[in-house]
């Protein structure tokens, strides 16, 4: 990976104090919380240091006192316990002071997802847990197209909107880069999955977005997805 996002490339977007989503997004956001809210607790999390890693104007469901925010601007730190602005793949603290790891919102569609990974593996406990989510190139919705499965490649994607350049990722080069930094996968989750399937047969997001609700609760496998989340245990120390 070579190309690289500017700081000032992102700062409209990111460096506010709130953020009004498109229905894609809020959708996404939504999908997201509620995962959380189902995982975390089964990680068990109470009394332990959690980072909320480019965490932007959101937080995660544990104790605030628990609860640590990272992001790259300021506004969205303000007022906040526990805050401070870097870089996930330059972060500023010692080594296995955290239990647990959330980077959600698809963080990794602007960075290095080596670099970032590898923090979270150097600042993870031994046995400590990483929650985090990626666009993935193996989506159904870029399937016979030459985005289709490549390791890393930028797309240009939409946002209320207007269009920005995002990284997407193959599942695979992600399995990689865990095992790589001594993290086994525990579970996988796809949002985006029937959604994912419409926008390939030549649907708009709008309709896209209503097949998503109304066929939900038929499960299609979270390889199709667009987003994939996943949940994952340090195990060893990095290779």
């Amino acid at each position: 990976m070579t190309a690289e996002f500017r700081r000032d490339e992102l700062r409209n977007r990111y460096d506010v104090d709130s953020i009004e989503e498109d229905p894609w997004h809020t959708y996404t956001g939504l999908r997201t919380a509620s995962l959380l809210a189902n995982v975390l607790p089964g990680i068990g999390l109470s009394g332990v240091r959690v980072l909320n890693a480019g965490a932007g104007v959101y937080a995660i469901p544990v104790p605030s006192e628990d609860q640590f925010f990272v992001d790259l601007f300021a506004a969205p730190m303000k007022g906040r316990k526990n805050a401070v602005c870097a870089s996930i793949e330059q972060l500023p603290f010692g080594e296995a002071v955290f239990e647990c790891v959330v980077c959600v919102g698809e963080v990794l569609s602007y960075c290095d997802p080596a670099a970032a990974l590898r923090e979270f593996a150097r600042i993870l406990s031994p046995k400590g847990h990483l929650v985090f989510d990626f666009g993935s190139t193996h989506s159904i919705v870029h399937w016979r197209t030459d985005l289709f499965g490549r390791a890393a490649d930028i797309l240009t994607d939409q946002y209320n909107g207007s269009s920005e350049k995002v990284w997407r990722y193959s599942p695979s080069y992600i399995r990689g880069l865990l095992e790589a930094n001594g993290f086994g996968i525990r579970q996988t989750h796809g949002i985006h999955t029937w959604s994912a399937v419409a926008k390939r047969l030549g649907a708009n997001e709008a309709r896209a977005l209503m097949v998503q609700r109304w066929l939900e609760m038929v499960r299609l496998p979270s390889a199709w997805a667009d987003v994939l989340t996943i949940v994952a245990v340090k195990e060893t120390s990095a290779r």
